[in-house]
């Protein structure tokens, strides 16, 4: 399949990030809603993968069912959608779809975040089954600038300004992508009409219970029409500063936790009380959010202030403090212990 828009940023974003990664021969998943990001980003990657480069393109539709019969059309949308595609591409398109139940996202946390969860978990089972080592996700650079500046409001700390990741780990041996970090709305918008592509779009989209939602379509407007016109650009660009110094930071947490960390017992890392009483704050609670991505321990519920107090304290012979997820720190005279209770 040849786009007739073949030299879109879009386009070249996707080629680049194939580029970067590595073992995407046995497949490779997209998340697609049915929206213009998504529907995008696999109309792209079909145009740039072959059989003989990457063996099959999992489309992979959630159907959330909070909408009722919308949601049941989107699904049809995405299905139909794969169809046309398997007809003009090279690449082996395969459609996968699950219903939810909106009960289970309406419990506890927030419907996004369960929502959210509930569509990696399916990933990451489809990875594994299928044997493929990357889930494609179409976040853009306007998703990143929201994602900066609703951080910014809640008062995240330096390693929360570096907003949505291009990769990170989904599960073991199972990465996540996003190869429309860097593409803006309108290049995607571009890409599709350049390109005869229908889309669906989401309702939801425009309800303002939501604080993205807000952002998108009050806040950041404000802001560029009376602030600065380009505050989106200015956001993004933001958390690749961040990105680039979190690298530095990620060093020197590995240099402080060489003289910090004693033999572990079980799933619990056990520190130098001693040690840990003679290091600053502020290295401490970086030392403190490396230890806990490297331990896959909950953070979101955690402030950077309550960063900063833990560093502050725990090096207190008898300090005792229980965290999101059942994570316990708790010193004695000689060592402080950290992990799951």
């Amino acid at each position: 399949m040849k786009p007739r828009s073949a030299n879109s940023p879009v386009l070249l974003e996707v080629k680049n990030f194939l580029t970067s990664c590595k073992n995407v021969g046995a497949g490779i998943i997209v998340g697609v809603s049915g929206g213009s990001d998504s529907v995008g980003l696999v109309h792209a990657l079909a145009c740039q993968i072959k059989k003989d480069s990457v063996s099959k393109l999992i489309v992979a539709h959630v159907n959330h069912a909070s909408r009722g019969a919308e949601n049941d059309v989107d699904e049809v949308f995405v299905r139909h959608f794969v169809e046309k595609l398997r007809e003009v591409t090279d690449a082996l398109v395969e459609y996968k779809t699950i219903k939810l139940n909106p009960d289970d996202l309406n419990v506890g946390a927030s419907w996004e975040k369960n929502a959210r969860q509930a569509r990696y978990k399916w990933f990451s089972e489809i990875a594994i089954e299928n044997k493929v080592n990357w889930v494609f996700t179409a976040h853009t650079s306007n998703d990143q600038a929201e994602t900066v500046l609703m951080r910014i409001l809640r008062g995240s700390g330096v390693q929360g300004l570096g907003g949505i990741k291009p990769k990170r780990s989904l599960t073991k041996g199972v990465g996540l992508g996003r190869p429309l970090l860097f593409c803006s709305k309108e290049q995607i918008f571009d890409y599709l009409r350049g390109n005869n592509i229908v889309w669906r779009e989401d309702p939801s989209n425009q309800q303002t219970r939501f604080l993205r939602n807000k952002i998108r379509l009050h806040l950041l407007p404000l802001l560029k029409s009376e602030y600065q016109p380009a505050i989106e650009r200015i956001l993004a660009g933001l958390s690749g500063h961040v990105h680039a110094y979190a690298s530095l930071e990620k060093r020197l947490a590995r240099k402080i936790g060489l003289k910090l960390e004693k033999p572990r017992v079980l799933d619990q890392v056990v520190l130098d009380r001693l040690a840990v009483s003679m290091v600053p704050a502020w290295k401490l609670s970086l030392f403190l959010r490396s230890l806990f991505a490297r331990e896959s321990w909950p953070t979101d519920a955690i402030h950077h202030s309550q960063w900063k107090k833990i560093a502050q304290n725990m090096g207190v012979d008898g300090y005792e403090v229980h965290l999101a997820g059942g994570i316990r720190i708790q010193s004695n005279r000689y060592t402080v212990v950290l992990g799951p209770t």
